[in-house]
């Protein structure tokens, strides 16, 4: 195994976090407007 190679950059870890993030966000709402669109 090498031991450099495979370690992600701390911005790239961090730019990927925060797209996972926002992406569940929306992910979230999407899912509350389909679940409760017609009630509300």
């Amino acid at each position: 195994m090498s031991d450099g190679e495979d370690k992600v950059p701390a911005w790239l870890h961090r730019r990927m976090s925060l797209i996972i993030g926002i992406a569940g966000l929306f992910a979230w709402f999407i899912m509350l407007g389909l679940m409760f669109g017609e009630v509300l």
